[in-house]
């Protein structure tokens, strides 16, 4: 019991003290500018989780990309690329992030890779799985 509560105090202690310091040593850089991750989900859309995104830039290879769904999850992924501009210098990425009960709320880019977030509250058990497809604008 004693040995709990000497541990519990260290611990304390050390959660206060790595508070304490410079400020500025804490400050991390601004992530450089990258445009917001699209997420598009639907339930018993098909398709397999990837690990590694796919350019989609062209309209023949995303005609391609959504083959792997079913025609309705297709034609929402199909739409919500269309109203995505892609510059000059950009590619347009798709990349199936997640197929399960949950669907993820945020994604972030980590070079031709799109991460999902983790889901705070995973349900235990669904229906049908659900589908979720990231689309990102990167550079070339």
């Amino acid at each position: 019991m004693v040995m709990r509560q000497l541990l519990g105090t260290t611990l304390l202690a050390m959660t206060l003290l790595a508070g304490c310091g410079d400020d500025r040593a804490a400050e991390v850089s601004p992530p450089a500018e990258v445009d917001p991750v699209t997420l598009v989900s639907g339930t018993a859309g098909r398709g397999a989780e990837a690990t590694h995104a796919t350019d989609v830039s062209e309209d023949a290879a995303l005609a391609t990309y959504v083959e792997q769904f079913d025609d309705p999850f297709a034609a929402k992924v199909s739409a919500a690329a269309g109203r995505i501009d892609v510059g000059s210098g950009q590619v347009l990425l798709a990349q199936v992030v997640a197929i399960g009960c949950d669907a993820p709320t945020s994604a972030h880019v980590r070079g031709h890779v799109i991460v999902p977030a983790k889901v705070a509250s995973p349900l235990q058990e669904c229906f049908a799985p659900v589908t979720t497809v990231a689309l990102a604008v990167v550079p070339d």
